[in-house]
């Protein structure tokens, strides 16, 4: 597993309406594992339920946050889900690496990853999900860091 060291989000706001989230603006998602740079852009319009935690859960770790950085892995990872733009493992990998970024301890961010591969992925490749997150974001770049 690679393990993604620099992780930036262009600041972003969001209203709420009937338990779903719409983006306000467009923002930036970078990541980088010292090997590659991955760049991502989503759109104002974007709709996201969030991270998809069952309300049994919640006390474990939360679906949607004040913090718009945590709220960025969700929309990265279903957008990678949605898009089939990067393999299921990196768009994994890069969820549990933004995750540990946004000072997530190792155990909560492993368990929401291993929860993901054994009950979310055969969502992976979805073009079409109810919220049409694929159409909002798009990946703009992923360049050799050295040459």
């Amino acid at each position: 597993m690679a393990s993604f060291y620099n992780w930036r989000v262009t600041p972003y706001t969001w209203q709420t309406m009937n338990g779903l989230y719409i983006i306000d603006n467009d923002f930036l998602v970078e990541l980088d594992d010292k090997v590659n740079l991955y760049s991502f852009k989503f759109k104002k319009g974007l709709i996201t339920d969030g991270g998809s935690i069952p309300r049994l859960f919640s006390w474990f770790a939360k679906g949607w946050s004040d913090d718009y950085r945590y709220n960025a892995t969700f929309i990265l990872h279903d957008w990678c889900y949605g898009s089939g733009k990067v393999s299921k493992e990196l768009a994994d990998d890069m969820l549990r690496s933004s995750l540990r970024d946004c000072d997530m301890d190792r155990l909560h961010a492993s368990t929401i990853c291993w929860a993901v591969k054994n009950f979310a992925g055969s969502h992976y490749g979805r073009l079409k999900d109810d919220l049409n997150i694929a159409d909002y974001g798009e990946l703009l770049t992923i360049y050799p860091l050295h040459s």
